[in-house]
């Protein structure tokens, strides 16, 4: 085997200069490139497509630029919107009134009130009191907007300015932040000049319209749906790695602005709903957590049998998600299984991980329990090697109907 590469392309660094896929990053999220690659290699012209893990809309949007239509699942709302304001169409109108209302803004942001700060802890960690004043009143003035998707796009812009202006740091796993001990060192002039040239880009990028419908779905994928059930033809998606990478760690400021959620709780039941979720009480519920699957293949426990029998405090629990992880997966296999027509496909771009110094192998128990619920031809490609470790890899599964 030809050594792999990091294939840095097949990442979200990817997506940031890429039209609309730039307007909210997410690390964990996977490239375009992987998704237009995967549509490349379809034997057939797809009719109707599913991303059960829409994330920040990347399937869903490179399939509705390629004329595509696609239906999206994503068990957190904030990612719904999301998904939802990257693939809709805007009119010339909508651009104008939207291009008017950013200027209007700007013009005349220190006028307003300022909105309530949301209940972050420890919030002056994240911005200092003129970033938290400026936010404030922008928030104010933006959520006044009447016209939905010039909302929408200047909320789009919100989320982008609030992490732009803050001391947060997401370019690696744990967030850091900078020094943060110096009240005077952000202006209003330095926040509009932010945001005006994060309202450019989307602007630029909105006025590019997808060419096909997409749907996007509040809904937990470990069960697609009777009323969809025969329906699509081809899945592709990313669902969340074993690896304790939680999107509601990267997504909490956000999610806090925008009133998804008001309280550490609301993010950690969220979480716990979540695949491979882990944040805050999602944790210790799985002390009291039991398997409930009947595929889960015997070598798995004994993978989780090693990783409980490891001198640290927290190795029983790490047994426990890597077993609800696949619990949780296995019972969304058989959904999709029941949902994807005859001679349709899925293709699954996930990591395999490592507790302890023991590996998880995502790639095989991926395949295996596809085999398990019925799927045929399921095939493996290695597409890159992840930074962090070098026995650690990213893959495409795919198999058909």
């Amino acid at each position: 085997m030809s050594k792999i590469k990091k294939n840095t392309e097949y990442t979200f660094k990817y997506n940031i200069n890429a039209g609309r896929h730039g307007w909210l990053r997410l690390t964990p999220a996977y490239s375009v490139k992987v998704v237009e690659e995967v549509l490349k290699k379809l034997s057939y012209k797809p009719k109707m497509i599913l991303e059960p893990f829409s994330g920040t809309g990347t399937t869903e949007l490179v399939c509705a630029n390629n004329g595509f239509c696609s239906t999206a699942y994503d068990i957190n709302p904030f990612l719904v919107w999301v998904a939802d304001v990257k693939t809709r169409k805007y009119t010339e109108e909508d651009n104008l009134n939207y291009y008017n209302a950013v200027h209007q803004i700007i013009g005349n942001i220190q006028d307003y009130e300022e909105a309530d700060y949301p209940n972050i802890h420890n919030i002056e960690r994240w911005w200092n009191p003129m970033q938290l004043k400026f936010l404030a009143k922008l928030k104010t003035v933006i959520w006044n907007e009447q016209n939905v998707n010039v909302k929408d796009l200047l909320k789009m812009s919100f989320c982008r300015t609030l992490i732009e202006v803050s001391n947060a740091s997401f370019s690696h796993v744990s967030t850091s932040f900078k020094d943060n001990t110096e009240e005077d060192n952000f202006t209003f002039s330095q926040g509009k000049d932010i945001f005006l040239q994060i309202c450019k880009m989307i602007a630029k990028t909105a006025s590019i319209n997808p060419v096909a419908k997409s749907t996007v779905i509040n809904r937990d994928s470990k069960n697609i749906g009777d009323e969809l059930k025969e329906n699509f033809d081809t899945l592709i998606t990313s669902p969340p790695y074993p690896n304790r990478i939680s999107y509601i760690r990267e997504l909490r400021p956000y999610m806090y602005w925008l009133g998804y959620i008001e309280s550490s709780n609301d993010a950690s039941e969220l979480d716990w709903n979540t695949i491979g979720g882990t944040w805050g009480a999602a944790t210790s519920k799985l002390s009291d957590w039991e398997v409930s699957s009947e595929i889960l293949p015997d070598y798995l426990f004994d993978i989780t049998n090693k990783i409980a029998k490891e001198d640290n405090r927290s190795a029983n629990l790490m047994a426990k998600y890597v077993l609800k992880y696949f619990n949780d997966m296995s019972f969304h296999f058989s959904s999709v299984m029941e949902s994807i027509v005859e001679g349709g496909t899925v293709h699954y771009i996930v990591g395999n991980s490592n507790f302890y110094g023991n590996s998880v192998p995502s790639d095989k128990l991926y395949e295996d329990l596809l085999k398990t619920v019925g799927f045929r031809n399921v095939k493996t490609e290695i597409i890159r090697k992840r930074n962090c470790n070098k026995e650690l890899f990213e893959y495409v599964i795919s198999a058909e109907k």
